[in-house]
């Protein structure tokens, strides 16, 4: 029987379809594979052992925030299966042979990932902070990575996978025979590429980008005391100047004879690791001067200004929380704290803020003072001691400055405050049981206090006696 038999199970292909159903169980494909998962279960394991899989795509178009404009491919459900099942298989190898240059779409990896050797913020500040030997960074940017990245190359990294698997003597870890690898290989290409190429937005591009620079990763630790990758970015620190633009030329030939992938022209280059700052993945990294390892303050972190300003700038608690994890990295303890007071104010006023609909621009008393208006809507607040508080949308017509007639338009305004006078007289309104809203040709006087014309008994004439 072919050993691919003992490796691709039906337990691989539940775990395969338990991360594909992700956040889609509850959709409209999730809910048909389901219904037929036994059936499906089956018929997707037989296929992959005969590989005779047939992958499907949607075509999306995604802006990012940058401006880039990107052509998705979106795998179908059935397809996702299909990806992860060569994910479950391909993943363990994967990460028992790799040197640990590669940071991105791996479990525990990231820029700013909480285990420290797979955080690139972690190395850079330990670069930048501690190793006062490296004072050049070298960084080079793949060109269209995935759109170049051919089976050709992918089937070399499988190849020096595989070598690197073999030559292990683990007797508690599987590591397959030479059939077995070339199924395997065959099964990653024919779920992975459409029609020779790599799309974007599958769950294996990232993996399949990974495999394919693992000779370069390797490569990589042989030659230099330091190297990060990130997807296509890729930075090299050096004693020397001399030796930093070495470094950069030598990765531009390896990208090119063993890839045919160029560098993009404004994404290369050396840089000093100095007090002025380095841009690494979305932080700005300084290093201060004649200061040793064992020494505080020997360099700062900060966010790149265009990240900074849009987190400054967010207004819903979804973004926040994802800058937030972000800012929490780099010195920003101040701006953080400021957003968050900025934010929390924000919130607090969308609660508190009274009857909305009633929000026009305020008109001090002493302004409505004998200006015929009309009341449309009122509020009174009560506090411990009683109505203490109230708040009215009013109407004045509009004048022209020019002629002094009314323009036919009613301008809002609003009046609030503590108004005894009036909000003693709304009450008796409101006993009465009748709709008196809204209350027209209404004028403010000012007799002790403001009050509504004639909503008082006052008293005319003292009688003798009283």
């Amino acid at each position: 029987m072919p050993e691919q038999y003992a490796y691709c199970t039906m337990k691989t292909v539940e775990a395969a379809e338990q991360a594909a159903l992700k956040g889609r169980a509850a959709s409209r494909d999730g809910n048909e594979w389901l219904s037929r998962k036994t059936e499906n279960r089956r018929a997707l394991l037989d296929s992959a052992l005969q590989l005779t899989l047939r992958p499907e795509y949607r075509q999306l178009e995604k802006t990012n925030n940058n401006g880039k404009v990107r052509q998705i491919d979106a795998p179908t459900l059935k397809t996702l299966v299909m990806q992860h099942l060569w994910i479950e298989m391909v993943m363990p190898f994967y990460m028992d042979a790799e040197p640990g240059v590669g940071r991105n779409c791996l479990e525990g990896r990231g820029v700013t990932s909480d285990r420290r050797e797979g955080s690139i913020l972690k190395e850079a500040k330990r670069l930048f902070y501690d190793r006062r030997d490296l004072n050049f960074l070298a960084c080079a940017d793949q060109r269209q990575c995935y759109q170049r990245l051919t089976a050709r190359t992918y089937r070399l990294g499988m190849k020096v996978l595989r070598d690197r698997v073999l030559s292990k003597t683990r007797p508690e870890k599987v590591s397959g025979t030479i059939a077995f690898w070339r199924w395997l290989i065959d099964l990653g290409e024919q779920v992975s590429f459409i029609d020779g190429r790599l799309p974007i937005g599958t769950p294996t591009s990232p993996l399949i980008h990974h495999i394919a620079m693992l000779p370069f990763d390797l490569w990589l630790t042989e030659n230099f005391q330091w190297a990060v990758r990130y997807a296509d970015n890729v930075w090299v620190a050096t004693e020397s100047r001399k030796e930093a633009q070495q470094a950069l030329w030598r990765i531009r030939q390896y990208w090119w004879y063993v890839y045919r992938l160029r560098t993009k022209r404004h994404g290369a280059g050396v840089v000093p690791i100095s007090e002025k700052g380095t841009d690494l993945c979305g932080y700005v990294l300084q290093r201060f001067p004649d200061k040793s390892p064992t020494d505080h303050n020997k360099g700062l972190t900060r966010m790149r200004p265009a990240t900074l300003h849009r987190a400054v700038r967010s207004r819903s608690d979804e973004s926040w929380a994802a800058y937030f994890g972000l800012m929490k990295h780099a010195d920003c303890y101040g701006i953080m704290q400021e957003t968050e007071q900025r934010m929390k104010l924000t919130e607090l006023t969308k609660r508190v803020r009274i009857d909305r609909e009633m929000d026009a621009r305020n008109i001090e008393m002493k302004e409505l003072e004998g200006i015929e208006h009309t009341v449309y809507k009122y509020e009174i607040r009560k506090g411990r001691e009683g109505d203490n508080w109230m708040k009215a949308l009013i109407g004045i017509p509009e004048m022209d400055p020019q002629t002094n007639m009314p323009t036919g338009r009613i301008q809002a305004r609003e009046y609030h405050g503590n108004y005894q006078g009036i909000i003693r007289w709304l009450r008796e309104l409101e006993k009465t049981g009748i709709d008196f809203l809204p209350i027209e040709d209404a004028r403010i006087v000012n007799q002790c206090g403001f009050i509504y014309e004639g909503s008082t008994n006052q008293i005319q004439f003292i009688e003798e006696g009283t």
